[in-house]
This record gives structure tokens, C-alpha cells and sequence, in this order.
């Protein structure tokens, strides 16, 4: 875990841009009904940004969802159609990219956990059909997050949230060495320092799809509150929903605690669009 840091470099993909056939892509608008190579080129990009979808070069609702995904990340109109705004937003996120080189010990789980993504993000944008598919010196693809910014002036979002938990932040949201790693690692969330057994309460209105124990996140609650929108709260010390139950903002949902991998009680606050996480103090009041 230690050298995790040290074996990632920011690479520039030309080459994937290349492979992927941006330049014709980008020569036209791409919207919802179209077909053909570039909209199958469309479609490959976004699986290697980490979207599971179907290449079948049909632009239907999959891929729209999966564009709009993408827009709403960078702060651009949400249409789903694919024109010159979103295809920079497109070169953007393709451009962020870390190559992790493995050694000896690694596993998926810490890498993933080392850079603020998961498993299954890792074994699409690699294309691994198991997460035991390791070996040292392999080069693995890795979201360097801390590189996607706003295009522009980010757009009111579709959910209104709220603090989950009153408190200080103890660790905002971006790169930081880890307090228990002690390596260089991407916090997608921020840490909300609070007393154990402070109500943690749902940030928005949602279905709760998640409930249970995640490993170093330790028992956490995830809720989707629909158009791409989802909210994470780790490290709790006790649950008060299940999945499937319906919350409405405000309502309390769980416990502040230290479950997982902490330091002291706190809530790991996180947001996502899609698969993507994102700064929680841009949606916050």
C-alpha cells in the first residue's frame, strides 16, 4: 500500500483517443435514435470512462443516461445529446487518467480504496472478469479524479440537499495522505466530525439501496435519490434503515460512529453522479 503513490503517473491517452475514433465522433452531433461506428465509437469511450453499457452503436436510452451522466459531472446542460460542450467534457475525462503499475501484495480492494473508486469500477475500465486477475506489473487504468473540474458555472442540481450531520470538517473532499495508510490517497468525500451517536440524517429525499456493512467505509447507508443522484454515509455506529425503505430528507437514518477503517468517530459524507463522486460542498447550503 505504500507504494500505490509512487507506482501512479498521470499519463496522457492519445493513443485510446486515437483508438477510439474521437476525431470522427466529434464531427457530428450524436443524439438519442442515431446509429452507426460513431456512435459505437461514442459508446466505447464511455465504457472506458467506467459506464456499463452495450456497444451496439444504437444511441438509445442507456447511452443517453450514461451522456447525461457525464454532463451533469462537469456542470453542462443535461440533454444527452452529444455536441461540442459535451464532447470536451468527454476528452476531459479521458485525459484524467492515472496508470497504477501493481506490486507485490496489492488487490483491487486497496487500490480502489486507495483512489476513491470500487472493484467493479476497476474491473470494467480494465476489463477484468475477476477481481483476483492480478499480477505484478500490470498496468491498471485509474480515474485521477482530482483533474475533473468544471467546465463552467455548475448548474443548480436537480436534488436539494442538506447536511447529513452537523459538525466541523475534519478532511474535505480531494487528495490527502491517508491518517491510517499513511499514503497518498483520493478522499471522495468529506469527514464530518461528530460525537458517537450523533443522528445522522438522509441529505435528500430517496430509496435507500444499500444498508449494511463496506468494508474500510465500515456500516454505511447509500441512498438514490434518482436522476443519477446518489448520497454515502460511512463509518457509522448503527443503522436505522434497511434497503428498499423509502427516506425523506431530514429523517434520520443512522448513528455517528467509527466502523471501518477511522481514526474517531466522524461521518464520511459523499455524492455521486453515476459513477462518479463529487465534491458534496458544491451541493450543500
Amino acid at each position: 500500500m505504500r507504494r500505490l503513490a509512487k507506482s501512479a503517473a498521470v499519463i496522457a491517452v492519445c493513443a485510446l483517443l486515437a483508438l477510439f475514433s474521437v476525431g470522427q465522433a466529434s464531427a457530428q452531433v450524436l443524439r438519442e435514435g442515431m446509429r452507426g461506428e460513431a456512435v459505437r465509437a461514442l459508446q466505447e469511450r464511455l465504457v472506458y470512462l467506467g459506464h456499463d453499457l452495450q456497444v451496439d452503436g444504437i444511441f438509445g436510452k442507456q447511452t443517453e443516461a450514461a451522456v447525461i451522466q457525464v454532463q451533469e459531472l462537469v456542470g453542462i446542460a443535461p440533454d444527452g445529446i452529444v455536441g461540442r460542450e459535451t464532447e470536451a467534457a468527454l476528452r476531459m475525462l479521458e485525459e484524467s487518467v492515472i496508470t497504477y503499475i501493481v506490486q507485490r501484495g496489492d488487490t483491487l480492494s486497496n487500490i480502489a480504496f486507495a483512489y476513491g473508486t470500487t472493484v467493479n469500477q476497476l474491473m470494467r475500465r480494465n476489463k477484468l472478469d475477476n477481481p483476483h486477475q492480478l499480477y505484478v506489473g500490470q498496468r491498471l487504468l485509474i480515474p485521477n479524479l482530482s483533474q475533473v473540474s468544471s467546465t463552467g458555472p455548475r448548474r443548480t442540481p436537480r436534488i436539494q440537499f442538506s447536511w447529513p450531520v452537523q459538525g466541523k470538517i475534519s478532511s474535505g473532499y480531494g487528495w490527502r495522505t491517508h491518517p491510517i495508510l499513511r499514503v497518498r490517497h483520493f478522499h471522495a468525500g468529506v469527514d464530518i466530525a461528530a460525537s458517537r451517536g450523533t443522528p445522522v440524517k438522509a441529505a435528500a429525499p430517496g430509496k435507500v439501496v444499500s444498508a449494511g456493512s463496506m468494508g474500510a467505509f465500515g456500516l454505511a447507508v447509500v441512498i438514490d435519490h434518482g436522476n443519477g443522484y446518489s448520497s454515502w454515509y460511512g463509518h457509522c455506529s448503527k443503522l436505522l434503515v434497511r434497503v428498499g425503505e423509502t427516506v425523506k430528507g431530514g429523517q434520520q437514518i443512522a448513528l455517528v460512529g467509527s466502523t471501518g477503517r477511522a481514526t474517531g468517530p466522524h461521518l464520511d459524507f459523499r455524492i455521486k453522479i453515476g459513477e462518479y463522486p463529487v465534491n458534496p460542498l458544491e451541493f450543500l447550503p
